[in-house]
């Protein structure tokens, strides 16, 4: 998304966030190049935003707070530019309902951007699991939605988008964490079904973000990195971070310069 704010800026009607990537897309709209890589380069730096000893602390592994302070005090994000943004395109942070585990979309506002955003990336067995949103607890979209290509088109969408973290076609199994979250959330039928059975809807989608449009006039794209990220994991520092920022920044180089062509 930085390659794109440089050689465009490209101007979206709608974007949906997910996860990580709701940030990334909050950046975007306020026109702050580099801002996710400077936040994430500074909380991996630190030692403090993942921590295995804090395990069974309140905060878990990953630690939201100490990012929510960061953001406030060392990179707060121009909120002035994003409600701007937002006056011509329409911005939705994905979460999921904590009871339900159902897909939420909610269009922030200036006080709500950063709940919205620690909401959307709180992981359950990794952080704190779930936090406050309104009247209820939502965890990460990530779980629920993770490749919005219905909502997209159901908002009216007939050219999008997707920027992937993931390579184009590459699917996913099972993990070890889904697995012990199916069993922890064994009460909740409906969050419990998103780690059973989530890996196979994310394949379903990922196998239609392939075939490139519906035949319907609505057609999209990818822009995706073209192998695994190092920074796929917990065990990550900047120096990892600032390889998979190349490797972004070349994708979508490599995308841009199919446009110019075509």
């Amino acid at each position: 998304m930085d390659a794109l704010m440089l050689l465009g800026p490209m101007r979206f009607q709608r974007t949906l966030g997910v996860s990580a990537g709701a940030m990334v897309m909050a950046s975007y709209l306020a026109g702050q190049h580099k801002y996710f890589i400077r936040v994430a380069r500074e909380l991996l730096g630190a030692g403090e935003f993942i921590r295995f000893s804090a395990a069974f602390s309140d905060e878990g592994v990953m630690n939201l707070a100490h990012l929510k302070r960061h953001v406030m005090v060392h990179a707060p994000l121009d909120m002035d530019a994003l409600a701007a943004a937002q006056q011509t395109t329409q911005a939705w942070v994905v979460m999921t309902h904590a009871e339900t585990g159902k897909a939420m979309y909610v269009q922030p506002n200036p006080d709500t951007w950063l709940n919205a955003l620690v909401a959307s990336a709180t992981l359950p067995m990794w952080t704190r699991g779930q936090v406050k949103w309104k009247e209820g607890w939502v965890f990460d979209g990530g779980y629920s939605d993770p490749l919005p290509l219905n909502k997209a088109l159901d908002l009216g969408g007939q050219r999008i988008l997707v920027v992937r973290t993931r390579p184009s076609g590459d699917h996913i199994t099972q993990s070890t964490t889904d697995y012990l979250a199916s069993w922890w959330f064994q009460d909740r039928p409906g969050v419990n079904k998103l780690f059973e059975e989530g890996h196979v809807a994310y394949n379903d989608t990922v196998d239609r973000l392939f075939a490139g449009g519906d035949g319907q006039g609505r057609s999209w794209e990818e822009i995706a990195p073209p192998v695994p990220l190092s920074s796929d994991s917990m065990r990550v520092g900047p120096n990892e971070v600032m390889s998979d920022y190349r490797l972004g920044l070349d994708a979508a180089l490599t995308w841009w310069s199919r446009q110019l062509r075509a």
